[in-house]
């Protein structure tokens, strides 16, 4: 079976897995709730690992589901009232969908017990206020393509995951070696779920897992209580001045103030620095103009110095791609146009 990734940090990849990887999946999901007695509402695409995984996990456990053709929130949330759902998964971005239609026309929900949030970020102001209109948290929880049954959800908001009971984690450096709980180390997995490589042509596999561990590429640190915290993909980690930044602090400092809807955080090449931060953001609906200055403001108040945006632009809208992940290289694209444009101006 072949599963291409999101292509975040570039072009997209085949990821393999065989019979048994994807019955190991599938048994991983008992750590997500799923189980006999949940009836699931299924919106994610049969050609990413979301669906696909889902689907398995529900043939897995003997659990019946409602298959939507594909996502539109008025029909998912109309399934949900109907066949009394009660697992719901999801991308962040059909979480903030849901929940705009639902406050737009209300659904009588109060059948749900869990939804789950995978495969990016989730707004801390989704999670805020889910509860006021599903009667439920909005649980968040780390999961790729090539790994997942490793962690299962958090239970406090935030980027947060944890260890599920047995499983084969841990955070490394550059040079391989464990990090001290605290610190911020790459996520490798091992175990029988994990994907067995990426597809380079028949009978041809490249990146293999080097002794069964799978480098994810993404940042976490690991707190007191063992949970693990996204921090950023290492690809996407802003290096300015030699200081590693990560762009999702930034990003939910940004959203956290009222006039902000959406946000986004790149780093562009900087010839003294190396890398300087950049920043985009949505206005919320109830927002009618907003002063880059003032929000930058608040976001000074909030972090340290040289985490705060350089620039700040105002933008009808987050790109995302099709995963509703945020286009970072499109932004940093739009950004090397627009420097690019003043510069010619500049020289007439």
């Amino acid at each position: 079976m072949l599963l291409t990734t999101s292509g975040t940090t570039g072009q997209p990849k085949f990821v393999i897995h065989t019979l048994a990887t994807l019955s190991k999946v599938a048994e991983s999901f008992g750590h997500l709730d799923l189980d006999s007695d949940q009836i699931i509402a299924l919106a994610c695409p049969m050609v990413h690992g979301s669906g696909l995984f889902t689907m398995l996990a529900c043939i897995e456990f003997g659990a019946p589901f409602v298959l939507c053709e594909r996502f539109d929130p008025d029909t998912l949330l109309d399934a949900i009232e109907r066949y009394r759902c009660t697992w719901v998964p999801g991308l962040p971005f059909m979480f903030v969908e849901l929940l705009h239609h639902q406050r737009a026309r209300a659904r009588t929900v109060d059948s749900l017990r869990t939804c789950l949030a995978g495969g990016d970020v989730c707004p801390p102001h989704l999670q805020e206020q889910f509860p006021s209109f599903f009667g439920i948290p909005l649980r968040s929880f780390w999961v790729s393509t090539e790994a997942c049954g490793s962690l299962t959800y958090g239970l406090q908001p935030g980027p947060v995951s944890r260890i599920v009971t047995g499983a084969q984690v841990r955070l490394v450096d550059d040079n391989h070696a464990l990090v001290l709980r605290g610190e911020v180390g790459e996520l490798v997995v091992r175990g029988p779920h994990v994907t067995i490589g990426y597809w380079a042509g028949p009978g041809r596999i490249k990146d293999a897992p080097k002794q069964g561990w799978f480098p994810t590429g993404d940042l976490m640190r690991q707190d007191e209580r063992g949970d693990l915290w996204f921090v950023s993909r290492k690809k996407q980690l802003i290096v300015r001045g030699g200081s590693k930044i990560s762009p999702v602090e930034i990003e939910r400092v940004l959203m956290a103030h009222p006039a902000v809807s959406d946000a986004a955080v790149v780093g562009v090449p900087d010839p003294d620095l190396g890398q300087r931060v950049a920043g985009f953001v949505q206005l919320a609906d109830s927002a009618q103009s907003a002063d880059p200055k003032e929000i930058l403001a608040f976001a000074t108040e909030r972090l340290a110095d040289y985490k705060v945006p350089e620039t700040l632009e105002i933008v009808d809208r987050i790109p995302r791609n099709t995963l509703g992940k945020i286009d970072r290289q499109l932004l940093c694209t739009v950004i090397s146009e627009c420097e690019a444009t003043r510069q010619r101006s500049g020289r007439r």
